[in-house]
């Protein structure tokens, strides 16, 4: 993850992902864990993308799950989007 958001807002959402990953995928997940390399379908990701959307308050889209490299790369994007929106969590 970058260093220029807020690092509470980091780890909060960093946190979600992993979380919401795990729930979502039935299985041990890390920041480093790319989804579609470990063989995600299309209903886990819309189920991560949905659950990070309702959780956090922030678009989060299937092709946001699938073009993110890992799932620290997904968490990055949407604190960048809590951060252009002016939001905390």
């Amino acid at each position: 993850m970058d260093g220029s958001a807020n690092p509470d807002l980091k780890v909060r959402v960093l946190t979600a992902v992993l979380t919401a990953a795990r729930q979502s995928f039935h299985q041990d997940v890390d920041v480093d864990l790319d989804p579609i390399a470990a063989g995600f379908d299309s209903i886990s990701a819309m189920e991560l993308a949905a659950v990070l959307d309702q959780e956090l308050g922030v678009d989060c889209t299937l092709e946001d799950v699938f073009d993110a490299p890992s799932l620290g790369a997904l968490a990055d994007l949407l604190v960048q989007r809590i951060d252009t929106a002016g939001g905390r969590l």
